[in-house]
């Protein structure tokens, strides 16, 4: 697993806000620590349902990429691995909307 990897997750049952049931997710933790292979990864949800906002990325293939909902899961919710990597300028832009969205 790299850094950009789109990854099928069981986000599991959502409350109020929070991404729910199985689908696409980006992971955002970096490579260095992915080298470890943590137990946990940090991820971004996908959804296909367009809502305009400014922490949406495009993912081709996956719809959006939600950058104001990024979340940590234990790697055994990832129920799947896909063969598409988002690249170095999506991931990019999807970890500076973090960091935005942060404060930092």
């Amino acid at each position: 697993m790299r850094a950009g990897d789109v990854v099928r997750c069981d986000f599991g049952t959502p409350a109020r806000g929070e991404p729910g049931f199985v689908r696409p997710a980006i992971v955002v933790t970096s490579n260095d620590v992915l080298e470890f292979r943590q137990h946990a990864i940090a991820v971004v949800p996908c959804t296909t349902k367009r809502r305009g906002w400014l922490s949406e990325v495009d993912v081709t293939g996956f719809g959006v990429a939600q950058a104001h909902l990024p979340t940590t899961i234990s790697v055994d919710r990832v129920v799947e691995t896909t063969d598409t990597n988002v690249g170095s300028v999506a991931l990019k832009q999807i970890r500076e909307l973090i960091a935005d969205l942060l404060g930092l």
